[in-house]
C-alpha cells in the first residue's frame, strides 16, 4: 500500500511539473491604433503616375516574449486581429478580422512588435471620410497562438481595447455584421 501511494506521489508531482513546462510564453503589452498616411514614392517609366495621398490605420501590439527554445526564436507566432468600425451606411458596427503568422520571431530583446493595417478603401467604404482618424475605431483585439507557446492572463490588459460599452470578449460573441 506504502509503495502504491509513493507511486501515485511521485506521478501526481511529475505530471505537475510537466503541465508548468512551456516552450514559449508571450503576454500583451500594450494594443493601440493610428492613422498613417501612404509614404511618399515615385515611378518612373512611359507616363509619370501620380500618387494621392491616402490613409490607413495601423494597429500595433507590444508583446513581451521568452523562450525556453536553444536557438532564441519562437518558430512561428499567428496573431489573429478584431477591429469594430462604424459602418456610416447602416448605422451599425461592423467587425473586421485579420490573421497574421510570423515566422522565426527573434526573442533575444524580450520584446517585439506586430502590426496590422487597414487599408484606406476598407476606411473609406465604412466611414465615408478619405482621411480616417482613430476615433473612427469602436474597438480593437488581438489575439496570439502557437504551437507550445502560453499567453499569461490578464487577458483583459493589453489584450482587448474594449467597445464603448466595454463587454468582455466582444470579439468571440459578436453577433454584428
Amino acid at each position: 500500500m506504502k509503495t502504491l501511494t509513493t507511486m501515485f506521489l511521485t506521478f501526481a508531482i511529475a505530471a505537475g511539473a510537466h503541465a508548468q513546462q512551456y516552450a514559449h510564453r508571450a503576454k500583451i503589452v500594450d494594443l493601440e491604433g493610428k492613422a498613417q498616411p501612404t509614404p511618399r514614392y515615385s515611378v518612373s517609366g512611359l507616363a509619370n503616375k501620380k500618387q494621392d495621398q491616402r490613409y490607413w490605420i495601423e494597429i500595433e501590439a507590444e508583446i513581451e516574449v521568452e523562450t525556453k527554445d536553444p536557438s532564441g526564436f519562437i518558430p512561428e507566432l499567428e496573431a489573429r486581429w478584431f477591429v469594430v468600425i462604424m459602418d456610416k451606411h447602416s448605422g451599425k458596427p461592423v467587425r473586421l478580422m485579420g490573421r497574421t503568422t510570423f515566422k522565426n520571431i527573434r526573442t533575444e530583446d524580450k520584446k517585439i512588435y506586430v502590426s496590422a493595417y487597414i487599408e484606406p478603401d476598407t476606411l473609406e467604404r465604412f466611414t465615408g471620410d478619405d482621411r480616417p482618424r482613430e476615433s473612427d475605431i469602436e474597438g480593437y483585439a488581438l489575439v496570439i497562438s502557437a504551437p507550445g507557446i502560453v499567453t499569461e492572463p490578464p487577458h483583459d490588459k493589453g489584450l482587448v481595447v474594449a467597445t464603448a460599452e466595454k463587454q468582455s470578449k466582444w470579439w468571440e460573441v459578436w453577433e454584428g455584421k
